[in-house]
């Protein structure tokens, strides 16, 4: 029963593309930042996965419970990974990003650890967690490449515990709107320095651990003190040096992997 609920809710994705071309995917420029990714994996890559699907706002990609294998390299727009309490409260885990991989940890479990849903319209690329598998056994850097994807995703779980353990609430805004504009810097989805947020001020707060309200006022006094800039949905980072040192932000947990050799590009 579990695997047919997961079925029929994949399907309601609507097939958009007819040719699958992933040279300018987000995913293969996170990629290419990591390692030189030549003609050959690309095209491998290519052969396994799906056409380019379309998913509408709130709608759910994964279940917590239910049966998962798929691997979606999203091209383009949001989502939450996150979990509901019996209490009704929500903690987002994190949000999944342009180039970021669904189906982590889903895939690896026998049933799904944790629910997935669309923040807006989505478009992905889906393959089967096991066409993938054969893959990694024919392409060890695109092993390496899921086991940073794996490491960074665990980094990132830890940030947001420290985050809600012992960071004050004006420290986690400061962090979390850091580590938005980095990762989304890095597939080309914002500037030096300017960002959309795609969340709105109570779904934050269920990333950081407040109220919507209390997340206002810490907003506005990042402003008030000079640090960022607001309008609509934009965020400008204004002193970007100060917001680090409040926010004990390094960045090393989203870099480059360490690893040298003839195929990773060195750091």
């Amino acid at each position: 029963m579990r695997k047919v609920r997961r079925e029929r809710r994949m399907d309601v994705a609507t097939e958009i593309g007819r040719d699958v071309s992933l040279a300018e995917h987000p995913f293969v420029t996170r990629l290419a930042r990591l390692m030189k990714l030549g003609a050959a994996e690309l095209q491998s890559l290519e052969l396994i996965v799906d056409n380019e699907r379309l998913v509408k706002r709130r709608q759910d990609l994964v279940v917590i419970g239910d049966v998962y294998r798929n691997l979606c390299f999203v091209k383009d727009g949001y989502a939450i990974r996150y979990k509901l309490l019996h209490n009704g409260k929500r903690q987002i885990i994190n949000l999944v990003l342009p180039g970021d991989i669904i189906g982590f940890p889903a895939s690896f479990y026998e049933y799904a650890v944790f629910s997935v849903t669309a923040v807006g319209e989505m478009s992905l690329h889906r393959v089967p967690i096991e066409a993938f598998t054969e893959l990694c056994l024919s392409r060890a850097n695109i092993a390496t490449a899921l086991l940073w994807f794996a490491a960074r995703e665990a980094a990132i779980y830890a940030e947001h515990i420290i985050d809600t353990g012992r960071r004050d609430p004006l420290e986690r805004l400061a962090h979390f709107l850091l580590e938005m504009q980095t990762r989304l810097h890095a597939v080309g989805c914002a500037s030096e320095n300017s960002f959309e947020m795609p969340l709105s001020q109570e779904a934050i707060g269920d990333v950081v651990g407040l109220s919507g309200p209390h997340v206002n006022r810490m907003i506005a006094e990042l402003r008030s003190e000079g640090l960022i800039a607001v309008r609509g949905h934009e965020i400008t980072i204004l002193d970007r040096a100060a917001l680090q040192i409040l926010g004990e932000f390094r960045p090393a947990y989203l870099g480059r992997m360490p690893i040298q050799g003839a195929d990773v590009k060195p750091t």
